[in-house]
C-alpha cells in the first residue's frame, strides 16, 4: 500500500524519559529502545516501541524485506525522523547471505556458531514513541498498519489510546523495582592473550604476502549468569548500567524473548534521509588519560598518528567503494576526515562519507551493498572477512552487525553493533576488536581490545553490585 490517504495519528508523550517509557511497555512482545544516551549534537532523538504486528527471523528475511517494501509510503513526519516501520538487527553473519565466504583451508578452521541465534531479527511496528532530547518533549505515533481502508484509522486510534494509557500510568507511578537478580561470573574470553597475539601475527603475515591491507580481529567474552534469568531482564539492567558507565549516541536495547541485544555503539553505519546517504566509519583509538594533561596528550597523539590516520583513510576508501555500488556517479564525498571524537573510555578518529542514492533503490539496497561495514572487516573486504572467519574461534553474531530502523517513509538509521552485548538465559556475551595493519604491534592491539571493552566491564561491575570476580581492564 502506497500513499494511503491516512498516514499516522500522534499525541504528545506524557514523559520524556526513555527508560521509563521502556519500562511501561516491557511486558509487551519485543519491546525496543533506540536511544541517544550521550548528550551532543548527534544525540538528539530516542525511539521506543513494542508489540509489532509482524515479526521475522533468520530465513524469513526475504519475507520481511517484501513486507516493509509493501508498506512503504512517501509521506514524512515533520515532528520526528522515525514514526514507525521495521526495527531490529542484522547480525554480522547475515553477510554470508550476500557473499560466499569461501576462505582458504590453509587459513584455519571456520568460526563455530556456538550461540545458534538468528542472523536477522526484525519487527514491523505500527506504534512508536519519539523523544526529542533537544526540546525535552516527545510524541507517540500510530499508523494503524497493517489494516487498510477505513479500518486503518480505527486501529490507529485504538492502538494510540492503549499505549498512551500505559505511558500516562508510568508517568504517574513510582519507578518499578529492579527485575534482575542474577549474579555474574568472571567474563571469559575466546582467546588467551598469547593466542590473540599469535592471531595478530598471522594477520600481519597475510598482509606481508599481499592478501590484504588490513583486517579487524576481535575477541569475545562470555560472563555466565549463576542462576537462570530472563534475557530481557538481564539486558534491561545492563542497558541502564551502560547508559551510566558508557553513554553513546547510538545505544540500543532489543528484547527478542529468547535473547536480548544491548548496545552502546559510538558508530553510525548508514543513515538515509530522502536520497542522501551518510556513513561515519571509526578507525583509530586511544584510551582516555588518568588526568587532564594525560588525556590531552593521548588525544593529540591519536590526532597526529600516521598509522591511525592511514588506517582510517584505508577504510574510508572501502566505504566509498561500497557506496559507489548504489549511489549516483560523482555524488560521493568525504566532508570530514579523521575527526577526533571523545567518548567516556576512549578517543576515536571518525570520518564522514556521503552520497546520493540512485533513483529506484531503497534502504535495503543500500544495506546489502555495504554490509558488513568496512570499518569492522578490512580491505579488501571479502578476503579480510575470510581470514577473520578462520582466525576467530566463534562466529560474531550481533557484534559488528547492524542495529536500527527503517521508517515507513523509506528513511533509515543503522548503527554498527560495537560495544554491544547479547543476553541469553545463562550468559552475557560481548566482544571487542581492532584493525590490524602491517605496522601493528600485537601487544598494543590486544590492549586496544581491552580499552574498547572497558565500558562494558564497568557496566558489568555496576550490575553485579560488586567488583568481586569482575576484573578491571588489566594488562
Amino acid at each position: 500500500m502506497r500513499d494511503a490517504p491516512f498516514e499516522t495519528l500522534a499525541c504528545p508523550l506524557p514523559l520524556a524519559d526513555p527508560l521509563a517509557a521502556l519500562d511501561a511497555i516491557a511486558d509487551l512482545p519485543q519491546p525496543f529502545l533506540l536511544a541517544s544516551t550521550l548528550p551532543g549534537p548527534r544525540a538528539r532523538w530516542s525511539f521506543f516501541g513494542a508489540d509489532p504486528f509482524q515479526s521475522f527471523r533468520g530465513g524469513r528475511w526475504e519475507v520481511a524485506a517484501a513486507a516493509w517494501r509493501a508498506a512503504r509510503s512517501t509521506a514524512r513526519s515533520r515532528r520526528a525522523p522515525f514514526t514507525g516501520g521495521a526495527v531490529g538487527y542484522w547480525a554480522y553473519d547475515f553477510g554470508r547471505r550476500l557473499e560466499r565466504w569461501r576462505g582458504d583451508p590453509r587459513d584455519g578452521t571456520p568460526a563455530v556458531d556456538d550461540l545458534g541465534l538468528p542472523d536477522v531479527a526484525l519487527g514491523l511496528y505500527d506504534v512508536v514513541g519519539a523523544i526529542d532530547h533537544a526540546r525535552g518533549q516527545g510524541w507517540l505515533f500510530s499508523s494503524g498498519r497493517p489494516e487498510t481502508g477505513p479500518s486503518r484509522a480505527s486501529r490507529a486510534r485504538e492502538r494510540l489510546a492503549t499505549f498512551a494509557r500505559r505511558l500516562e500510568a508510568a508517568a504517574a507511578a513510582a519507578p518499578p523495582p529492579a527485575a534482575f537478580a542474577a549474579s555474574i561470573a568472571t567474563p571469559r574470553s575466546t582467546f588467551e592473550r598469547a593466542a590473540y597475539l599469535d592471531a595478530v601475527t598471522r594477520v600481519r603475515e597475510h598482509i606481508a604476502r599481499g592478501d590484504i591491507f588490513q583486517a579487524n580481529l576481535s575477541q569475545r567474552w562470555s560472563a555466565s549468569l549463576e542462576s537462570l534469568t530472563r534475557p530481557g531482564a538481564a539486558g534491561r539492567a545492563l542497558f541502564e548500567a551502560l547508559a551510566r558507565c558508557s553513554p553513546a549516541p547510538h545505544a540500543a536495547f532489543l528484547d527478542l524473548g529468547d535473547h536480548a541485544v544491548i548496545s552502546a555503539s559510538p558508530e553510525r553505519f548508514l543513515e538515509l534521509r530522502g536520497d542522501r546517504v551518510e556513513t561515519r566509519p571509526i578507525k583509530g583509538t586511544r584510551r582516555r588519560g588518568a588526568d587532564r594533561a594525560e588525556d590531552e596528550a593521548r588525544a593529540e597523539a591519536l590526532a597526529h598518528s600516521p598509522k591511525d590516520r592511514a588506517e582510517n583513510v584505508m577504510i574510508v576508501d572501502v566505504l566509498r567503494n561500497d557506496l559507489g555500488r548504489v549511489c549516483e556517479t560523482g555524488s560521493i564525498g568525504v566532508p570530514a576526515l579523521c575527526e577526533l571524537e571523545r567518548f567516556p573510555q576512549v578517543f576515536h578518529l571518525t570520518s564522514t562519507v556521503t552520497g546520493r542514492l540512485r533513483h529506484g533503490l531503497d534502504a535495503l539496497d543500500l544495506l546489502t551493498a555495504c554490509f558488513p561495514g568496512g570499518s569492522i572487516t578490512g580491505a579488501p573486504k571479502l578476503r579480510a572477512i575470510e581470514i577473520i572467519d578462520a582466525l576467530e574461534p566463534v562466529r560474531r553474531h550481533i557484534y559488528t552487525g547492524a542495529i536500527g530502523y527503517l521508517d515507513w517513509s523509506g528513511d533509515a538509521d543503522l548503527s554498527v553493533a560495537i560495544r554491544t552485548a547479547t543476553a541469553t538465559p545463562r550468559a552475557l556475551h560481548f566482544a571487542a576488536g581492532g584493525g590490524i595493519t602491517a605496522d601493528s604491534e600485537p601487544a598494543a592491539e590486544y590492549d586496544e581490545t581491552l580499552d574498547k571493552a572497558a565500558g562494558m566491564m564497568s557496566a558489568l561491575r555496576a550490575l553485579s553490585g560488586t567488583s568481586a570476580g569482575l576484573p578491571q581492564v588489566a594488562r
